[in-house]
């Protein structure tokens, strides 16, 4: 037996805490050196931060995997590179800080950095969640406190140690990147409750979201998933399984973003079932599905053993035999309705199924779903009637829908005109401040100095000046009467304005 003394959990506790306000002491500092940047200086450590990190996805893509037995190193990797090469390229010509004007209104916008955002790291991506929140506050002048999911806790301190070697490498002061080392629920609760966090980046369980809301300040924050998909009568049958099955079989069915159920029109459910089993997803029998649904939730409750397992190491440890590669579980709903456990996010290859007569039947199921999570999130339809999968979107609380494709990488921004993204929010329905995909927009402010507008609002609308500002043809234009002595002053004030406030 080992002589060393038991762990005092109270001193755990409160070293946790004391860790959580020194963070946010050295972040302060971090945030008024970073507050002095240009923003094309700031797009520049970026851009060398993620060249740095790009060859080390494998690595850590592989490490995350072997801690936390959640998902696929493959598409670890493919996430990890995602975020290192789309994140720093994907705003190039976004405005994020500096000044600028707008002609029509007659506005001069001076940019401001958040200061110092709290990112929650989740289970499920953990590394590329760490990368994209990095990248994403370096290009905005912000510092970042990163508070981990505990069973990735020693890839995420690695990744996080290494990003800020690269910081400083490119120029960037001590301590823009922070992680707390010992990511308790108290200790997590006073980074995001502590006055000198600006802004929280929530990526998680709805629980923490939930904290993140309530902690007095300003958050950014995600629900959880929870996807229905719909396969109607006139859908390329062939093209959807292959779209449904990819997407659920994508990092062992972990994103949110996943399928969680199908809704099958009758005319065409044998013959989608069959083109599912033809791309290597296992169509369960009633018995078989019952065991499925019993081992993943025994009692009625989740079992977290199955969240990123693959869809063979559920089955046999359900009692149920499929093939070594087997892509994904479809477990036929005979009798949807409240309450049914197969209706709710599975984070896995399991994938419920249900025949409809109909989209108004689907809506319906979709509609119980949305009882237990999702809302706001994503859904998909595969149709060929563009009528149809507007009707889709316009029945349902999901903010994203996905038509005719992969509701995983879709939803991102892949093969879509959605915002390329790692976060989703989920609006109003999802409880969520913000219902876009989450990009570095949401962590700067812009201070808007007004001028009269010649004949005030009768003026404006004669002229038109208010139509063509809001117009996407007439985005504001960067300052060019300002000059740029003047516009130097302006930022350097900004800085002594941050600092104060310090």
């Amino acid at each position: 037996m080992s002589s060393s003394a038991p762990i005092d959990l109270a001193d755990h506790d409160l070293a946790a805490l004391q860790e959580a306000r020194d963070l946010l002491g050295r972040a302060r500092q971090a945030a008024a050196a970073l507050a002095l940047w240009t923003p094309e200086e700031a797009k520049r450590v970026a851009k060398e931060v993620a060249a740095a990190l790009l060859p080390r996805a494998e690595f850590y893509a592989e490490w995350a995997v072997r801690e936390s037995r959640i998902g696929k190193v493959a598409d670890k990797i493919a996430k990890n590179q995602i975020a290192c090469t789309l994140t720093p390229n994907a705003w190039d010509q976004v405005a994020l800080g500096g000044v600028r004007r707008n002609d029509a209104l007659r506005i001069v916008e001076i940019g401001r950095p958040a200061g110092v955002v709290v990112g929650l790291s989740n289970s499920t991506s953990p590394v590329a969640t760490i990368m994209f929140k990095t990248i994403l506050c370096l290009m905005t002048r912000n510092t970042l406190v990163i508070s981990p999911h505990p069973v990735a806790l020693a890839c995420c301190t690695a990744v996080t140690n290494e990003l800020q070697a690269a910081i400083e490498k490119a120029g960037g002061p001590a301590h823009a990147l922070q992680i707390l080392t010992r990511p308790t629920v108290e200790a997590t609760g006073a980074l995001m409750r502590d006055a000198r966090t600006d802004v929280i980046l929530a990526t998680g369980g709805t629980p923490m979201v939930r904290a993140a809301y309530g902690s007095g300040n300003p958050a950014i924050g995600v629900g959880s998933g929870n996807v229905p998909i719909y396969v109607d009568a006139s859908a390329d049958i062939e093209a959807a399984a292959a779209q449904i099955v990819n997407a659920k079989n994508f990092d062992h069915g972990s994103p949110c973003s996943a399928p969680s159920v199908l809704m099958l029109h009758a005319s065409i459910a044998p013959q989608m079932q069959q083109a599912l089993a033809r791309q290597g997803a296992h169509v369960c029998s009633d018995a078989q599905a019952l065991q499925i649904q019993n081992y993943a939730f025994p009692g009625g409750k989740f079992n977290g053993k199955v969240v990123g397992r693959p869809a063979h190491e559920i089955a046999q440890a359900a009692g149920v035999q499929v093939p070594v590669d087997c892509q994904a579980l479809v477990c036929p709903i005979a009798q949807p309705q409240a309450g049914h456990v197969l209706l709710k996010e599975k984070l896995s290859p399991i994938l419920g199924c249900v025949v409809v007569p109909g989209m108004d039947q689907a809506i319906d199921v979709a509609r119980l779903m949305l009882q237990h999570s999702g809302a706001g999130h994503t859904s998909g339809i595969h149709s060929a009637s563009a009528e149809q999968a507007v009707v889709w979107g316009a029945a349902l609380d999901y903010y994203r829908v996905v038509v005719n494709g992969s509701t995983v990488h879709d939803s991102t921004g892949a093969n879509t005109g959605l915002p390329y993204t790692f976060t989703i929010g989920t609006g109003y329905a999802g409880k969520s401040s913000v219902d876009c995909n989450v990009g570095p927009e949401l962590l700067v402010n812009w201070k808007r100095v007004a001028f009269p507008l010649p004949g005030g609002w009768a003026g404006a609308m004669a002229s038109g000046a208010a139509s063509a500002a809001t117009s996407a043809g007439a985005p504001p234009s960067q300052l060019s009467t300002l000059t740029p002595e003047l516009q130097a002053m302006v930022l350097r004030i900004v800085q002594e304005e941050l600092e104060h406030l310090r």
